[in-house]
């Protein structure tokens, strides 16, 4: 296993402690209220900025911190800030299904699309971005979308093209922002349009939601 491999595991392995933030503002909102969830996950916005302002200024390259970082975030604002900026705008703005969704597929289909494109991948596509990448990173999100919404094909089909193709294609901006927001932006406009009535909570969080009823 090459050297570039095991430390992509190990930034994803981090990445994925984002899940259980997003379950966390899921049981807020569904204990309290959408303003309260907010409000924590602002909290916790200021915080990290607190923490990145000491990494950046005060003491600079932790090397703690160092293997979980691409090499841009190393003298920049990593990509958990700007997934926690792009979950507090998603949540605010779209549909909680969709949000969700939106920022799932950003966590799971970029954990695919970069663990198949470093070990397997081939083909070039965009910047570092293969083609390897893009079809694991696009069945991950197939997948993510189907078990959230099987009844609303057409929705989670355009969310994974839209942020499969938006990850492939952001390369100086973060995909943290861009992939939530322009998937989300998708399937909330495909809700409206086409007048689809989501749940207020997916099923795959009924299981979740059964712990506080």
């Amino acid at each position: 296993m090459s050297h570039k491999f095991k430390r992509e595991i190990l930034r994803k392995l981090f990445h994925l402690m984002e899940v259980p933030l997003l379950l966390g503002y899921s049981v807020i909102r569904y204990m309290w209220s959408g303003q309260v969830a907010i409000l924590a996950l602002t909290a916790l916005l200021l915080i990290l900025l607190e923490i990145e302002y000491m990494r950046l200024e005060v003491w600079p390259k932790i090397p703690q911190l160092m293997p979980f970082m691409r090499r841009r975030e190393q003298n920049n604002i990593t990509g958990t800030v700007f997934f926690i900026i792009a979950t507090i705008i998603a949540f605010a703005v779209f549909d909680f299904g969709i949000a969700l969704l939106a920022l799932l597929l950003t966590v799971f289909g970029d954990l695919a699309s970069a663990l198949v494109g470093t070990k397997w991948g081939k083909t070039r596509l965009s910047g570092s971005k293969t083609l390897e990448g893009f079809l694991a990173g696009f069945a991950m999100n197939l997948l993510v979308g189907f078990l959230f919404f099987p009844q609303f094909p057409v929705v989670f089909f355009s969310m994974a093209v839209v942020a499969s193709v938006v990850e492939l294609m952001t390369n100086k901006l973060d995909d943290n922002l861009t992939v939530p927001l322009f998937a989300g932006f998708t399937g909330q406009m495909i809700v409206y349009v086409m007048g689809i009535h989501l749940l207020d909570f997916p099923w795959p969080l009924a299981w979740l939601f059964a712990f506080f009823t």
